[in-house]
């Protein structure tokens, strides 16, 4: 009769141990995705500073081959380029965004108490152990 019940018990730990393989392997291909998700917005992110930059009156403007810088004139910041740029800055914006929501994503994932719960039972333990053996052994001095 013992044998049985600890086939069963084999079986139960067995079909736990594929639960929890499947459980880590989703979580691979979730950071894995997230993280190539990461790098395109990334990649987008920087993209579109330069658009910005290359939009932008704030660069340099060349008069007979020297280099001059010409003081920005307040009729050029309303040039139609401006709502191109405004456009740029609200993606800009959004991808932000999207990365930050992705990083707290991949924290998380890589945090949580299920990944704690043992080594803090142990530290509680131990602690506590060691704990009531100090004060046996200064009661004991």
């Amino acid at each position: 009769m013992t044998e049985i019940s600890d086939w069963s018990d084999v079986e139960a730990q067995l079909q736990e141990t594929k639960e929890l393989l499947t459980e880590i392997e989703q979580r691979f291909l979730q950071v894995r995705h997230d993280s190539l998700k990461q790098h395109e917005l990334q990649t987008q992110q920087e993209q579109i500073r330069a658009q910005i930059q290359d939009t932008s009156g704030d660069r340099p403007h060349l008069n007979n081959n020297q280099k001059i810088r010409r003081k920005p004139n307040p009729k050029d910041r309303r040039s139609p380029s401006n709502p191109h740029k405004e456009e740029l800055l609200k993606q800009l914006d959004e991808l932000g965004e999207q990365l930050e929501q992705i990083e707290a994503d991949l924290e998380s994932r890589l945090l949580s108490w299920s990944s704690f719960r043992e080594p803090f039972w142990q530290i509680v333990r131990f602690v506590g152990i060691g704990i009531i053996i100090g004060v046996i052994l200064r009661s004991c001095a």
